[in-house]
């Protein structure tokens, strides 16, 4: 019959911080159990046999491993790392001096433009009024095109009415005249066509 503490009693009994009482607790059980002697008999031969077996390293990785150990410990200059450290922290710092003062960095047509408070404001502002100003001038030439081409459009209409219109009544006299055409012929008993 299959022993319900056998899980429990080997894994603590292979446990490195097992007091000498609770291992000889575990070897009293073992002897009495046939099942957890089984199964003691079977880890502790496995174990043996894990024991013998030799490590064999891996060249390729031991050797990229010593590479990038080699360097990641190199020594760099002392100064070299401190000063890059630094370049950061100054440029946040000038940044932040230049938004506390309100300055305004423009690089526009070839110069480089800084101001300080609201100068730089208005331009913008100029700009802004000039641009919306440009794009009004813009809307107000598409719409008189757009006026033109519909006009235009209005034209060719009238222009193929009139000539469905022409064309309509040139068929109609054409039809008019075979017509007395018909009738006079009729009239005048003219065979032999």
């Amino acid at each position: 019959m299959p022993c319900s503490r056998t899980d429990h009693l080997l894994r603590e009994y292979f446990s490195d911080d097992l007091s000498p009482v609770m291992r000889a607790e575990i070897e009293e059980h073992v002897t009495a159990c046939a099942d957890c002697a089984a199964q003691l008999r079977e880890l502790t031969g496995a174990a043996r046999e894990l024991r013998r077996w030799e490590d064999i390293p891996a060249p390729r990785w031991d050797r990229h491993m010593a590479l990038f150990r080699r360097e990641r410990s190199a020594e760099k200059a002392p100064g070299w790392n401190l000063a890059w450290q630094w370049i950061p922290a100054t440029a946040c710092a000038l940044m932040l001096g230049l938004m506390l003062l309100n300055a305004s960095v423009v690089y526009q047509d070839g110069a480089l433009e800084i101001s300080f408070g609201s100068p730089g404001l208005a331009a913008v502002d100029q700009r802004l009024a000039e641009f919306n100003r440009l794009q009004a001038d813009e809307r107000e030439q598409f719409a008189d095109m757009l006026a033109r081409f519909e006009q235009l459009r209005m034209q060719d209409l009238e222009t193929m009415q009139a000539g469905y219109e022409l064309l309509a009544d040139r068929d109609y006299e054409t039809v008019r005249s075979l017509q007395q055409l018909v009738s006079l012929v009729g009239s005048t008993g003219v065979t032999g066509w």
